[in-house]
């Protein structure tokens, strides 16, 4: 059952989701508005409501005042045969009835009106003006009688009327100090709401930066603790939270990288079994081939041009299954780690692409001896590859640059590793950036689904722990990059 007040909040959320549809609401902002708007709101309604009271208060004492006037002076006007002592008991009544709160008197004869006593005690006060917005807010409708003096020769009237100026006045003073007093309390308020608010948004603020972390990959970014008890205890369920995704990740890290292993396991199994099976047979095929046109030589008739011709053409189809098993064997199984350092390997691959590409000009330079496992070699090795060949083939580049360096620093995680025995500098660990550079036509503009080959590349990063930075224009040139974290020794 949905209460009236949960009815008027949720009007109001859709009030401000009509009148704001295309933007999204700030907690911030929000609270500042409506506390400020409150405030206004609580100031407004508080002075309404003194003002409500003074006026009814002044209606009621200024009544009582007049209906007392009134009472007196019905009372104290006696019938009195001497005219001159009638005027000065008229007189001395009046200044009596005139010194009552919230009423006048005067006495009105034939033809002038002589005042008897002053209006109200409180005109006499040496109070500022008070505006007629106030008067005129305040002060009840007026009240009026006149009493008859009984004189037959004296037609006079004790003319009483209402005066509240003296009560306004002074509710015009406190009115001037309690209504600053009042909206400084208000907005001291509001801005102990704005302070609390934005308290609580720092530390959200906390909050939402390390999950922005975490969804970004840094697994070891942590929540800081808070000595509130519930962002506390929501800073400790997202770092429960960033403790379990690590370890799913680091998981997840292990098993690809051992799938990654198991791959290159059996593509080297293949690769050796083609190299074992097919290489003496096709040996023997060409050493078969090779007695056969010796023996060709020896024919004499018609069918040996005939026989010569479909020699030629098993020679052919040899080599060319020749070449696509050396083709297959090194796709496999691209380089033969263990006959040389991995520049070496890279210096040759480069030699390859120049036979295949020789307008373009391959340039390798860098050098680094690698503490590292063959698996991640063959990955930086793939890479290159991959890179050179989309330069060539697809960037129509007439300049590449392949470039080795280390950069020392922290590790992954934030930690520091020592590679034993090569003095302070060297022994700094952190990884090796392989750049190529080409000044070929770049990547298209418009997005397009990468081929296999970046794929691959960006999953064995992913595996070993290395960063894959995609092509991307760089003034003329377009870069591309995999650091690999390594042990390693740079070779000035």
């Amino acid at each position: 059952m949905i209460h009236v007040e949960d009815r008027f909040g949720l009007d109001i959320i859709r009030w401000i989701a009509v009148l704001v549809p295309q933007r999204r609401l700030s907690l911030n902002g929000l609270a500042t508005a409506f506390s400020v708007l409150g405030g206004l709101a609580l100031c407004g309604a508080v002075m309404a409501v003194l003002m409500l009271n003074a006026r009814r208060s002044i209606e009621a004492e200024t009544a009582a005042a007049f209906h007392a006037a009134r009472q007196a002076a019905a009372q104290r006007m006696t019938f009195t045969h001497d005219a001159h002592q009638m005027i000065r008991e008229a007189t001395r009544v009046a200044e009596e009835i005139g010194a009552m709160p919230h009423v006048a008197v005067d006495i009105v004869f034939p033809g002038r009106i002589a005042r008897a006593a002053p209006p109200a005690v409180g005109s006499v006060l040496s109070s500022p003006e008070v505006p007629e917005w106030f008067d005129a807010l305040l002060r009840p409708p007026l009240q009026m009688d006149q009493i008859q003096v009984p004189h037959p020769n004296l037609p006079s009237n004790v003319l009483i009327v209402s005066d509240p100026s003296a009560r306004i006045t002074e509710l015009w003073n406190n009115f001037r100090l309690v209504v600053p007093m009042l909206v400084m309390a208000v907005f001291g308020v509001v801005g102990l709401i704005v302070a609390v608010n934005r308290l609580i948004l720092r530390r959200l603020r906390r909050l939402l930066d390390a999950l922005a972390a975490v969804r970004r990959g840094d697994m070891s970014c942590r929540a800081p603790d808070d000595c509130l008890t519930e962002f506390s205890a929501l800073a400790r369920g997202v770092n429960d939270l960033a403790t379990h995704l690590q370890a799913e990740h680091r998981e997840n890290d292990l098993l690809q990288t051992r799938l990654l292993t198991l791959s290159e396991a059996e593509r080297a199994k293949i690769a050796s079994d083609l190299h074992d099976e097919m290489g003496p047979r096709l040996f023997a095929l060409n050493a078969a081939l090779a007695e056969a046109r010796d023996a060709v030589q020896s024919v004499n008739g018609a069918g040996r041009g005939q026989l010569d011709e479909a020699l030629r053409a098993t020679e052919i189809h040899a080599h060319a299954v020749r070449d696509s098993a050396r083709d297959a064997i090194n796709t496999l199984r691209p380089m033969l780690l263990g006959y040389g350092s991995l520049t070496e390997l890279l210096g040759e691959l480069i030699a390859q692409f120049s036979e295949i590409a020789p307008d373009v000009n391959i340039r390798l330079t860098g050098e680094c001896v690698l503490d590292s496992d063959e698996l991640s070699e063959l990955s930086i090795y793939r890479f290159v590859r991959e890179s050179l060949l989309n330069a060539v083939r697809h960037g129509k580049a007439g300049n590449i640059r392949v470039s080795l360096r280390t950069e020392h620093g922290p590790g992954p995680g934030g930690e520091i590793r020592r590679s034993p025995g090569h003095g302070s500098d060297a022994g700094c660990v952190s990884q090796i950036v392989v750049r190529v550079s080409d000044d070929g036509c770049g990547p298209p503009t418009a997005p397009v689904r990468h081929g296999y080959g970046l794929i691959g590349i960006r999953d064995r990063a992913r595996a070993l722990g290395a960063t894959y930075v995609a092509p991307c224009r760089d003034g003329a040139w377009t870069i591309t990059e995999l650091r690999m974290p390594f042990q390693c020794l740079f070779l000035p």
